[in-house]
């Protein structure tokens, strides 16, 4: 079964300010104009930046 956090990728991005990151993707779905979960996330990563960490949901079911 795949992560649902990282795809199955065993990384996972953290967002450096997590409270940013999240305030931030609600403000992009909010404009509603063609715009995905996935494009608001990738825009509130380059705003906060994030750090690669080992998946934290899915190496503990190893």
């Amino acid at each position: 079964m795949k992560c649902t956090h990282c795809k199955d990728t065993r990384k996972y991005k953290q967002p450096n300010n997590k409270e940013r990151f999240e305030k931030l993707i609600d403000i992009e779905m909010e404009k509603s104009y063609f715009v995905n979960y996935d494009m608001a996330e990738e825009k509130a990563y380059k705003e906060v930046g994030f750090t690669i960490i080992d998946c934290p949901f899915c190496n503990n079911k190893k």
